[in-house]
């Protein structure tokens, strides 16, 4: 690199580096995070802002304290990984009430209209913002893991149809993420991409099926730091 960069990364548990003991289930920050693992491999400083269950609400109102304070300079870049717990459901509401409609964290336009602010409140201050899609989780694993303690797997299957929907919705919003760095004219790492090209994506992640093990966590370095040795990061 030509010259040496400072990173922002504002996400929720993914980039803060957050595993699944799968002897203990219960979660622990990896010693291998991304962040950490970028900073030690490359000219960057990283400052790693990630908070585990952030949403795009929550984020909007991290960055923009951190802009007002003077944390985040016009000399580096904000890294934005959110949407993981934004389109997460109140599975004990769905569990109990399977015949209501049920909205997720953050519905989708108001997600949409939340992040968008965020990249433009960004730009506007005159900081390169950096999007990130998201990687993508394992259904079935995952619905397992949120019914392990009582709340009624029939129910919820009997809401969303087929346990692919689980899939399908998580990726309605990193598709809609996709979009938004399109439209905005950003950055944008394509780490979904990077899982996807695997044969069986499912071995990188955790026994909950959505936070990625050590070896996904590598692959979000990996992704990071391709992306950081294009022209467009080192222009």
């Amino acid at each position: 690199m030509n010259t040496h960069h400072v990173l922002n990364i504002f996400g929720d548990s993914i980039m803060k580096g957050v595993l699944l003991d799968e002897e203990t289930k219960k979660y622990i920050l990896s010693s291998n995070a991304p962040g950490d693992e970028v900073a030690k491999n490359m000219n960057i400083d990283v400052f790693n802002r990630s908070v585990f269950g952030c949403t795009v609400v929550k984020g909007a109102k991290l960055v923009s304290s951190a802009i007002e304070k003077g944390r985040v300079g016009e000399d580096g870049f904000v890294l934005i990984e959110y949407g993981g717990n934004d389109c997460n459901y109140e599975w004990k509401d769905v569990s109990a009430f399977p015949e209501n409609p049920h909205d997720p964290v953050t519905p989708l336009k108001q997600f949409e209209k939340l992040y968008s602010n965020l990249i433009n409140e960004i730009k506007n201050a005159g900081i390169t913002p950096i999007i990130m899609s998201l990687p993508p989780i394992e259904p079935s694993r995952y619905l397992a893991w949120i019914t392990k303690d009582g709340l009624s797997a029939e129910n919820i299957l009997k809401w969303l149809g087929d346990v692919n929907m689980i899939y399908r919705f998580q990726e309605l919003y990193s598709n809609a993420i996709s979009k938004i760095a399109y439209k905005t004219n950003s950055l944008f790492i394509d780490v979904r991409s990077y899982f996807l090209d695997k044969h069986n994506y499912g071995e990188l992640l955790c026994a909950d099926g959505i936070h990625p093990n050590k070896e996904g966590q590598k692959l979000i370095t990996e992704s990071i730091i391709d992306f950081y040795q294009s022209s467009a990061a080192t222009a």
